[in-house]
């Protein structure tokens, strides 16, 4: 298992490095998506580990940003 920053994979959602083994169900610190296999190959696939598909998701976190940005 990696713990240092440098060896994290980075989040299928956000792109944050806080994944240590990709697939295997990790929950991103930054945007708590879970990281599943299933999901990370077919991106549009709604169910399993997450509720939203990958897709959808990372639509969800970008307009998130893009809200929190200062005006």
């Amino acid at each position: 298992m990696n713990n240092e920053p440098d060896e994290l994979a980075p989040c299928p959602c956000c792109g944050a490095k806080t994944i240590s083994e990709p697939g295997a169900y990790e929950i991103c610190d930054v945007c708590d998506w879970e990281d599943d296999p299933v999901q990370s190959t077919d991106p549009d696939y709604a169910g399993g580990a997450n509720k939203q598909s990958l897709n959808e998701a990372r639509k969800a976190w970008l307009a998130s940003r893009r809200s929190q940005r200062p005006q």
